[in-house]
């Protein structure tokens, strides 16, 4: 297993960065999930699909976008 390093593009996630655990850091898999809940909220999950790798430089190696552009 390898640390890769994701930012959440679009939805309620927008510009957080992830540390992902997955089998190869330079093949991750094409979606992320992540559950939406809070105390006024009900219970979801959004959806982030590979986009691209960073820029060079980037703290982060790889782009996810939400999947669904109205996610909230």
């Amino acid at each position: 297993m390898a640390i890769v390093k994701l930012r959440l593009r679009g939805g309620p996630y927008d510009g957080v960065p992830v540390n992902w655990d997955v089998p190869d850091a330079e093949h991750p898999p094409p979606t992320y999930q992540l559950k939406l809940h809070g105390a006024h909220e009900e219970t979801g999950v959004v959806e982030y699909q590979r986009a691209e790798r960073a820029p060079e430089g980037a703290a982060e190696a790889w782009i996810y976008e939400a999947r669904d552009a109205d996610a909230r």
